[in-house]
């Protein structure tokens, strides 16, 4: 038992440290930009979902953004920030270069440490300090339909990145779109420990709490029997 209990908090402070695979979604200041939210739990109907910024916490949002649940918003910091009630993504209207950072979209599932995380690096550039070069079609990812779009060439990185030109939402292709982004391991680790204490803690005590009642019992019925056996013999 003990070696199972070593075994499986092995496995749990392994993934707590290893890296997460973040999408990278690059905008345009002053357009549209949406961020998706790459859980299917999130499409369930009436499921509470809410978008933070920064690095996600143990139990809920990090510095909320907004939170809803189907069609009801139950909290929006601004009105720039808006929500699709069938896929969840995060639409930013007239984004900023003060936008530029990490995201998370969590979805709150009923139970404990069920909630699931999704993160989301936003890369927001300036148009003025983009030159556009036409190098040939390619199709980007969009919420509605794909576009035949230009790559742009910007100042400082080369020709890494694909964007629309326009003034719809999208959601454009970086050439390292999923880069590895540390998982902070000290909190990771303390979360999937609390986690595992949990789950390990609340059988045993519920188990102990049994063999005590049980033992409880066992002691009546000796007491009662012992008793009965008493009477009987001072009768006769």
């Amino acid at each position: 038992m003990m070696l199972l209990l070593l075994h499986s908090l092995a496995s749990v402070c392994i993934r707590s440290v290893s890296a997460v695979a973040t999408e990278t979604v690059l905008g345009v200041a002053g357009q549209v930009v949406e961020l998706p939210c790459r859980l299917e739990e999130a499409r369930q109907r009436g499921v509470e979902v809410c978008w933070g910024r920064g690095k996600p916490s143990l139990f809920t949002c990090h510095n909320t953004i907004i939170n809803f649940a189907g069609d009801q918003v139950k909290f929006q910091q601004s009105h720039r920030f808006s929500v699709s009630s069938s896929t969840s993504a995060l639409s930013i209207s007239k984004a900023q270069l003060s936008d530029t950072g990490f995201y998370h979209c969590r979805v709150q599932l009923p139970g404990l440490f069920n909630d699931q995380t999704s993160i989301v690096h936003l890369m927001i550039i300036n148009p003025h300090s983009v030159t556009s070069k036409h190098l040939g079609p390619y199709e980007v990812k969009k919420f509605n339909k794909s576009h035949a779009v230009t790559s742009f060439i910007t100042e400082e990185g080369g020709s890494d990145v694909a964007g629309i030109v326009g003034t719809e939402p999208m959601v454009a292709k970086v050439k390292a779109s999923i880069q590895e982004e540390p998982e902070y391991p000290l909190q990771t680790f303390v979360g999937s420990t609390l986690r595992l204490a949990f789950i390990i803690f609340i059988p045993l005590v519920l188990l102990a709490a049994a063999y005590r009642v049980r033992r409880a019992n066992q002691r009546e019925e000796k007491e009662r029997r012992s008793g009965h056996s008493e009477e009987e013999s001072s009768s006769v």
